[in-house]
């Protein structure tokens, strides 16, 4: 088998028993891969269907697929975790959303704080979708990550409402004692199937960004004793959710 490609259907089109795969992911069959007919191949769709087929025909942009087999997704989580965050700086914005993705985060929303260090226009939006793509042919996932529009902490907060997420807020004690409880502690209470988890920039919530927080029913919660830097707490509490049935 020479790989997974995703059928993105702005670029591409499937039929019940056929598929033509286009756009940039025709590029890497042929170009990159250099694909030929009859190898067998994996396409899913981003929303957990997966299909097995047999390249039938390439053309100069296209490649078109027998699908043998369709299969609905069977690996994502019960828990829609959607973990919301500032950006941190450069190359770690990248890591970020690759290991979330990895991880089987269900979304992930840039959320703009008053220590914030990076902005997420449409471009950084667009770049991160197309890492999400690239980490879900790597992992296996056949959903994709959801990348959010960036908001401030109240419109995120009435989304999350609306959704009935509940909510948790990621606090050190060392910078400050809220009420905070272990992570720990919070799974073995049981762990909600609408979840969000909101992540501070390097230089912390402001004193009044957690008060909001807390006033607008933010669970604070501590990690441990060391200060962790804001992709490093993202993915930590992302893999304390979603591996422990592991």
């Amino acid at each position: 088998m020479s790989g997974r490609f995703f059928l993105d259907s702005s670029e591409s089109r499937r039929t019940a028993e056929t598929a033509v795969l286009g756009g940039a992911e025709a590029h890497h069959f042929l170009r990159v891969m250099r694909g030929k007919t009859g190898e067998t191949i994996e396409l899913f769709d981003g929303t957990g269907f997966l299909y097995r087929g047999t390249v039938i025909e390439t053309g100069k942009n296209e490649v078109r697929i027998k699908i043998a087999e369709t299969l609905a997704d069977t690996i994502e989580s019960p828990v829609r975790l959607t973990v919301a965050s500032a950006l941190p700086k450069g190359d770690r914005q990248r890591f970020l959303v690759e290991k979330l993705a990895e991880l089987g985060v269900a979304r992930f929303i840039p959320v703009h704080l008053e220590r914030s260090v990076a902005r997420a226009d449409d471009a950084v939006i667009n770049r991160f979708r197309r890492c999400v793509i690239e980490s879900a042919k790597q992992c296996g996932r056949n959903v994709l990550m959801e990348i959010g529009s960036e908001m401030p902490l109240v419109k995120l907060n009435d989304l999350l409402d609306r959704e009935h997420f509940a909510k948790l807020v990621l606090h050190p004690v060392k910078l400050g004692s809220v009420g905070q409880t272990g992570m720990s502690a919070f799974i073995d209470g049981g762990v909600p199937q609408h979840l969000a988890v909101l992540v501070g920039p390097e230089g912390s919530f402001t004193d009044k960004e957690i008060a909001a927080a807390l006033q607008f029913g933010f669970r604070p919660l501590d990690l441990g004793a060391r200060i962790l830097r804001t992709e490093t707490a993202c993915i930590a509490a992302a893999a304390a959710v979603l591996t422990r049935e592991n």
